[in-house]
């Protein structure tokens, strides 16, 4: 464990560090007084060397007189004791108190500060151009040829010939520009006093200009061009880009021009709406793998024997009842785990007729009426001639390459089991069968309308990474390891939605690295009322999918309902579009329209991985381990896989699209906030840990428990400074020297500066049997008034009287 060294520990070990040389030094310093002494000193002398020699810790070591106990008065040897254990308790509290201290960055109150512009010197950053200021364009197709768009000023002229077969003429130019009539409409929902961005903030990250004699009079417009950036699916974090919050561990991005408030040293923090479109994945398991067993002699043309399709009962324990999903209320909800158990059971269904484990309807015969199957029975598959099509992820919209209908059963290039059954295809089952799967599985076709009910869903054959079935490293394919490829049935539909993200920003530099992603969460609303509005485009059912790029947004409730506007207010939209088998992204797009293009091609991304359809960035895992490691953790489970498509379209759709709009508007174009927001300042605090203040507190406590004794004593006992400077005069080894061999002077009764002129010089030996004075009495003072002045009593006084002739025998008897 990793112990931080604080300012408060710094404290503690300065503390404990002077307490051990204040300790050391005292005592040596006594041990050196001791080695001065002579036998033979002055009173005063041995006054202050007691003095020095009892409070060191020398008694205590060498057991001497003062720290004796029997014979001592229990409440004097009580205190007495209380003293030295007040004086380590003190000791102990001065070196562990300060440990508690510690500095800590804490949240201030909020307040309003100005926002500025964040410039990204990542990747990404470096790679986005300037913004262009080119509108959004697009064109329509009628029946099968080009037709003017909704709400645009083109002139078409239709011809007809014989045959009926017809075209159009566009006498003035054919107009692509998205009129202002949409624009209106579809950014309504949302002001510049917002940070919530609308379709048309968004914008292709990189772009080219071209021109078309046919579109806008030959003017210049914009498309987009595809490029990749750096990869972003291990990072499993929210992170921020040039325009664009990531979402890395569940799959999405927000659009944000990113801008930061920069006064503070320690930084601030804040949360924003920001409009996310984000993937949602549900995957179903086929229960059939790919199962194979790695050659001895690998090399790379054969790596792989014994390629086996395994039911693992989904041919055995097949429902036979053909499944319907719920697309009565699209938007409500998609029915996307029906849409892919849909997929995966025609999968499974035309895989059996393949090799002739059932039957289907052919005139007489009902579907279904034999199985020739059992869990663990397996059935050849065509080698495709490389180990890359199973030793990685794959992606398959056409939901056929886990039997290699490309290649030929008698073609085999690898040894396969005795037992296993092959291929007799007795009705025909081709490709087309299996890519049909797509569309049943998407709701909708390129013959569908383009609508707000046909929303894009995405569906394709997932092929995880292997899973190792021996003993031996998950990683690494030894010669002879047994390995299984689980096959799951995926369906992905494409959503906008508001979340509420929370942000810091350590204010050190002006760096995009330092705004920090801390937390998102979907934006909590109080009632039905409050959610947002969304449209898309209304065409009467007059465009197909493929014809038209539906426009869709948070519109105003002005527009709810607009005769040319589809609305409903909801957390999410479900964005309309054609399903990932006829799209992705090109290196060039036909249209400047970022806002309905980059998601449906992103999807067909995530659909496309495999070892002949190659990117500039592999996602397959067979170019990067690391990748491939984290696809076979997530694939081991059909619920974790899910989230693979996301984590692909999250990739592809950061590198296509960005936000243009910041707290600073639209473009970040305006010099002050635009949007009221709340910031919460960061600021150096000092803190403490109360555990390590238990000494002081002790401390505290007994010194209150003393001084309350204290005030007890001198109220109803003898105590008083008087009565402690007797006490300190009974208790000075050179004045109970001097008095007992010069008794005459009555040195008890002697003020200090009396007794320093007088006494403090006389020169006492101790270094015989006893007491020695070097000089004989001196006079007698004359009397005056002690008592009075030193506050004993006559009685008192006298005793010390009668003792005195037994004292002076005592002092003067010869030694032996």
């Amino acid at each position: 464990m990793t112990v931080q060294i604080t300012v408060g520990y710094v404290a503690g070990f300065l503390a404990a560090a002077f307490f051990v040389i204040k300790l050391c030094s005292k005592n040596i310093l006594t041990l050196i007084i001791s080695g001065l002494l002579r036998d033979k000193n002055t009173a005063s002398t041995w006054t202050v060397a007691g003095s020095a020699l009892q409070n060191s810790i020398w008694p205590t070591l060498l057991r001497s007189d003062s720290t004796l106990s029997h014979g001592v008065r229990k409440d004097v040897w009580f205190v007495s004791n209380f003293i030295t254990f007040m004086t380590l308790l003190i000791g102990l509290a001065g070196i562990v108190t300060p440990l508690g201290l510690y500095q800590t960055l804490v949240e201030e109150k909020n307040v309003q500060t100005p926002f500025k512009y964040l410039p990204d010197d990542s990747p990404f950053g470096v790679g986005t151009p300037p913004r262009s200021n080119y509108s959004l364009t697009r064109s329509c197709l009628g029946t099968q040829m080009l037709s003017p768009c909704p709400f645009t000023d083109t002139v078409s002229i239709g011809v007809l010939d014989s045959t009926g077969k017809g075209s159009f003429d566009f006498p003035y130019g054919y107009d692509i520009n998205v009129p202002p009539v949409l624009k209106e409409i579809y950014s309504s929902g949302t002001g510049d006093d917002t940070t919530v961005s609308n379709y048309f903030d968004i914008q292709w990250r990189r772009y080219v200009t071209t021109r078309n004699e046919m579109y806008n009079n030959g003017s210049t417009t914009v498309i987009g061009a595809f490029r990749n950036f750096d990869s972003m699916v291990l990072h499993n974090a929210y992170e921020a880009f040039e325009g664009v919050i990531v979402d890395t561990k569940n799959g999405g991005i927000g659009f944000r021009n990113h801008t930061i408030p920069p006064a503070f040293k320690y930084g601030a923090a804040w949360t924003e709406d920001i409009l996310f479109i984000e993937p949602e994945t549900v995957c179903v398991d086929t229960n059939i793998t790919l199962d194979y067993t790695m050659s001895t002699t690998q090399n790379l043309s054969l790596s792989i024997l014994d390629l086996v399709l395994t039911d693992r009962g989904g041919f055995t324990n097949l429902n036979q009842t053909f499944p319907e999903a719920d697309i009565s209320d699209k938007q409500k909800n998609p029915d996307l785990w029906m849409r892919a158990y849909k997929a995966a059971w025609m999968t499974n269904v035309f895989s059996m007729l393949y090799y002739n484990v059932t039957t289907m309807r052919n005139g007489t015969t009902k579907p279904f009426s034999y199985l020739n199957t059992k869990i663990g029975r397996t059935f050849a598959v065509p080698y495709s001639g490389t180990s890359m099509a199973y030793d990685a992820l794959q992606s398959d919209y056409s939901f056929q390459s886990h039997l290699g209908l490309n290649s030929k059963i008698d073609n085999f290039t690898v040894q396969s089991p005795a037992d296993v059954t092959s291929a007799t295809n007795p009705f025909n089952i081709k490709n087309s069968n299996f890519s049909s799967i797509g569309v049943l599985c998407s709701g909708a076709g390129s013959a569908d309308f383009a609508n707000i009910t046909n929303i894009l869903v995405s569906c394709g054959l997932m092929h995880g990474v292997p899973q190792r079935q021996d003993p031996g490293s998950s990683i690494v394919f030894d010669s002879g390891s047994k390995w299984s490829q689980p096959l799951y049935s995926c369906a992905s539909a494409v959503k906008a939605t508001i979340k509420t993200v929370s942000f810091t920003y350590n204010g050190t530099t002006d760096s995009l690295k330092n705004l920090n992603v801390t937390h998102i969460q979907n934006k909590v609303y109080k009632e039905e009322a409050s959610k947002p509005l969304w449209g898309v485009e209304n065409t009467g059912n007059v465009y197909r999918i493929d014809q038209l790029g539906l426009i869709w947004g948070l519109i105003s409730s002005k527009y709810e309902n607009h005769p040319n506007v589809s609305s409903i207010r909801q957390e999410s939209l479900y964005l309309p579009g054609l399903g990932a088998y006829q799209n992705a992204i090109g290196r060039l797009s036909n249209r400047n329209l970022p806002g309905t293009d980059f998601y449906s091609g992103a999807i067909g991304e995530a659909y496309s991985i495999n070892y002949i359809n190659m990117r500039a960035l592999d996602y397959s895992g067979d170019g990067n381990m690391a990748m491939w490691v984290r696809w076979q953790n997530l694939t081991k489970s059909v619920s974790t896989a899910a989230i693979i498509p996301n984590l692909i379209w999250t990739d592809y759709a950061a590198a296509a699209v960005v936000g243009t709009k910041g707290v600073l508007g639209p473009g970040n174009a305006a010099n002050k906030n635009l949007v009221a927001l709340p910031v919460t300042p960061t600021t150096m605090r000092i803190r403490y840990h109360y555990a390590f203040g238990i000494p002081a507190f002790l401390t505290g406590f007994l010194l209150l428990l003393s001084i309350i004794a204290c005030f007890l004593v001198i109220c109803f006992g003898h105590g008083g400074v008087g009565r402690l400077e007797v006490h300190l005069h009974q208790t000075s080894p050179g004045r109970i020297l001097t008095t007992f061999l010069y008794p005459s002077t009555h040195g008890m009764d002697m003020k200090t500066k009396e007794w320093k002129k007088r006494m403090a010089k006389k020169s006492v030996d101790l270094g015989g049997e006893y007491p020695v004075g070097t000089e004989g009495p001196g006079p007698i003072p004359p009397a005056y008034g002690h008592e009075k002045d030193i506050g004993l009593s006559v009685y008192e006084r006298t005793g010390s009287d009668v003792h005195l002739a037994e004292g002076e025998r005592f002092l003067t008897e010869p030694r032996q």
